[in-house]
């Protein structure tokens, strides 16, 4: 076994350590299709599936040139169950990409868990601050309550966005991060035109958290 195969044991290792919620799999980037997957979330995905589009986009944004790995990052499963995922660069001894190894994570249960807590130690009745800007959310979309949560958490800060300080950036994304934002489509781009910075940079913050 020798290549991207020899990732093999440690996939099935990882596997059987994290349980059934977490779906690993390795990629190979120069056949760019699933080489191996273990505990995979959706039936039809398998041996010599397509990479996927959030693995696609890390390679064709070439973070993997900055990185050697993205941690903690949000996506949805085919399901739409809520997932924590990271993803693994691998290079050759020229650095050169020849794979991909990725870990989903399923967490809407401890989203649930996380939510009664929150329940028990801040009660279930609603509290109104003067000042505080409240909405009425069932008529927007996805993209407005998107853009309203970020707005609204910048109203934290004294600044301009472009203006941000390193702390206080990192500080904003841990904000987000908590109320879900990233959770949502399009949410690390249009994050990181309003910070007037790249993907790469926002993905790199939340790599901090």
């Amino acid at each position: 076994m020798s290549g991207i195969d020899s990732y093999i044991p440690m996939i099935q290792f990882f596997a059987r350590f994290l349980g059934t919620d977490a779906e690993v799999v390795l990629y190979d980037t120069n056949k760019e299709k699933v080489v191996f997957v273990e505990n995979a979330f959706n039936p039809e995905f398998k041996v010599g599936s397509p990479i996927p589009d959030m693995e696609n986009k890390f390679i064709k944004n070439g973070l993997y040139k900055e990185e050697d790995s993205v941690v903690n990052y949000r996506a949805f499963s085919s399901e739409r169950k809520k997932l924590r995922s990271a993803t693994h660069f691998i290079k050759n001894q020229r650095q050169e990409l020849i794979g991909v190894l990725t870990i989903n994570y399923k967490v809407d249960e401890l989203i649930e868990l996380r939510s009664l807590l929150n329940r028990l130690i801040s009660g279930s009745e609603p509290i109104q601050y003067k000042g505080e800007n409240f909405y009425e959310s069932f008529n927007l979309t996805f993209e407005d309550l998107m853009n309203n949560t970020i707005q609204e958490t910048l109203t934290n800060f004294n600044v301009s966005p472009e203006r941000l300080s390193h702390d206080e950036r990192l500080e904003l994304i841990r904000m987000l991060d908590e109320k879900g934002v990233f959770l949502m489509k399009g949410s690390i781009a249009e994050l990181a035109k309003i910070l007037h910075t790249s993907e790469t940079s926002i993905y790199r913050y939340i790599n901090k958290l």
